[in-house]
């Protein structure tokens, strides 16, 4: 019973750090005009509407993406290459 109890305290104290990070104000850095771009560790929570459709490459690891679609990255029509390093999903699995 312990460890899931222990499971379901650390689900929620990630939760709550998440939504404190996701609070921030944070910019993707471009790297190269218009193609390069890293998005990594700014506790977004989805893709910035911001990245132009002409982006080729995106770091986006250490990010909390809530779930993956078909559809998450259409609007990138460029892209070829994704860096999900790390990537977190709400979802937790306790044994």
């Amino acid at each position: 019973m312990a460890p899931r109890v222990s499971c379901f305290l650390l689900a929620i104290l990630f939760s709550a750090s998440c939504e404190v990070i996701a609070s921030l104000d944070q910019t993707c850095t471009e790297k190269e005009a218009n193609k390069t771009y890293n998005c990594e560790n700014l506790g977004l929570r989805e893709i910035p509407d911001t990245l132009p459709n002409t982006t080729e490459s995106l770091e986006f690891g250490f990010n909390f993406l809530p779930t993956i679609q078909n559809t998450t990255f259409s609007r990138l029509i460029n892209l070829i290459f994704l860096d999900l390093t790390r990537y977190v999903s709400e979802f937790f699995v306790c044994t």
